[in-house]
């Protein structure tokens, strides 16, 4: 997902919603007495859905959750909820929660990437959500999705199944989607008399015509061309081989969402044995057609405002994620008619290597709700999941979604926000053929992305690029193989 939000740690308590500040206490319950249930406080870290946040600096502040919120106190009156509002990597990437933890403070819920709960699962540090996806939802009617298995609840069963952990278990609750498109000022289409391109071929003629009437074509930044456009390549030149190149089979639930991802260890064999190397013609070509491509985008790849550029009509395009609808519906520089379509496939006709496949899709799990181990050493595990499962009902989960404008909600029987329905096409293409930036260690992501802005600038030349991507990507394979302690002996190697 996009990292948003700002860095820091805010923590105030008050009784009354607090704007921008660390907790909010919403709801406020009695002491029990009598063998009525015990007070308790939940605490929950909410990411972009925040009461008071205004996501983008754009539009009418948050108020679905502390509704939620409010609903749920009425029912629970002896339940306390805090909510406290930590923003950036830190949030997303866990350095700050898996401190609390270590200290025995962290909130009970906390939205952050499943990914980066993985390493510490030993630990003992998260829940798992399994058994109780695997019960009925109490807030949902008989006869509705969820009402027998809360794990019907999800719009998307197969994605937020396949989030689940190397040993098997699932510890993330995907709220919502997100995604990336090709966001275009149809004004400026019109004026050039052009249309949204169907092949490779034709997005390519589409951005020269944009170039030669002065425009800056394609407004991207540094960080679309490490992590989007690279995987987006790769899968286009390297899709027609996957039978050969993906040796590992995900869980039934995985491959319904990410049929033949390659993991971190199919990375690593198939850049030991040369597949995915300057000597392979499909990874040279891969990157022959990144320098063409970057013809067409900004200068300065690095300090360009490029979402600025397409505001102020000097880009007719950008290749955004779905947050980017929230600013076009409220920042007033957005004067124009604007739409959204997804990067055309690259056929044979256009470069002889193209598969021509459909084009793999980004994006993925945008808010990922964890419960700490907090919540069962405080002695409320069951009802921190009896919150979360108030709050993935269609009159909750799909309000909060649909308020901030953000992502696609994965909650069923909530249709998304109009503005946002041009994802719902495109979110049914197929799942990428793998993460570059998430897969390898972060010495592997450093050099990759160092690399990959010096050969952008033109400051290597395609050889010289590949040579240094081959010392990086062989040097990643064997760090990975020495510490996990791989082999590619079996079947599956053979």
């Amino acid at each position: 997902m996009p990292r948003v939000g700002r860095k820091g740690i805010f923590i105030c308590w008050f009784l009354l919603l607090t704007v921008g500040c660390g907790d909010t206490t919403l709801s406020r319950g009695s002491v029990s007495s009598g063998g009525e249930p015990m007070q308790t406080t939940i605490t929950m870290v909410p990411g972009e859905y925040m009461p008071g946040r205004r996501p983008g600096g754009v539009g009418p502040s948050l108020k679905a959750l502390e509704r939620a919120v409010e609903e749920y106190r009425n029912l629970h009156p002896h339940v306390t909820i805090v909510l406290r509002q930590v923003g950036g990597a830190d949030l997303v990437e866990g350095e700050y929660i898996k401190t609390q933890i270590m200290g025995g403070i962290a909130p009970d819920i906390v939205q952050i990437n499943t990914e980066a709960v993985w390493p510490d699962i030993d630990k003992g540090w998260w829940i798992s959500f399994d058994e109780y996806f695997d019960q009925p939802n109490p807030y949902i009617a008989a006869g509705q999705p969820g009402s027998e298995r809360w794990w019907n609840a999800f719009a998307n069963v197969a994605l937020t199944k396949a989030k689940r952990a190397p040993n098997g278990k699932l510890y993330s609750l995907t709220m919502d989607l997100v995604e990336t498109g090709i966001f275009y000022n149809r004004d400026l289409f019109r004026a050039l008399d052009l249309s949204v391109p169907q092949t490779w071929a034709e997005f390519l003629e589409l951005q020269q015509m944009f170039k030669d009437a002065g425009y800056v074509p394609l407004a991207v930044s540094i960080h679309q061309a490490v992590d989007w456009a690279q995987d987006f390549l790769f899968d286009q030149m390297y899709y027609p081989i996957l039978d050969q190149i993906d040796r590992i089979k995900g869980t039934e639930d995985e491959e319904e969402y990410m049929q033949g991802y390659l993991y971190a260890k199919e990375l690593a064999w198939n850049i030991m044995e040369g597949n995915i190397s300057s000597g392979n013609v499909r990874y040279r070509e891969m990157w022959k057609l990144m320098r063409e491509w970057r013809q067409f985008w900004p200068r300065d790849l690095l300090n360009t405002d490029s979402l600025r550029l397409f505001l102020l009509q000097r880009s007719p395009m950008t290749w955004q994620a779905s947050p980017m609808v929230r600013r076009l519906l409220y920042d007033e520089l957005a004067g124009f008619e604007w739409g959204v379509f997804y990067l055309p496939p690259i056929t044979e006709d256009c470069h002889r290597v193209g598969s021509g496949v459909d084009p793999a899709v980004i994006g993925g799990a945008g808010m990922q709700y964890s419960v700490t181990r907090m919540a069962k050493d405080r002695g409320h595990l069951d009802q921190v999941m009896d919150f979360l499962a108030f709050l993935t009902t269609p009159e909750r989960g799909g309000a909060m979604v649909n308020e901030a404008g953000l992502f696609i909600p994965n909650v069923a029987g909530f249709d998304m926000s109009p503005a946002l329905e041009p994802f719902q096409e495109i979110i049914r293409h197929r799942y990428g053929t793998t993460k570059w930036v998430y897969t390898l260690d972060n010495r592997f992501n450093d050099t990759n992305h160092r690399l990959i802005d010096l050969f952008l600038g033109d400051y290597l030349s395609l050889d010289e690029f590949l040579k240094r991507m081959d010392q990086n990507n062989r040097s990643a394979a064997k760090r990975m193989i020495e510490q996990e302690g791989w082999s590619f002996e079996g079947a599956e190697w053979q």
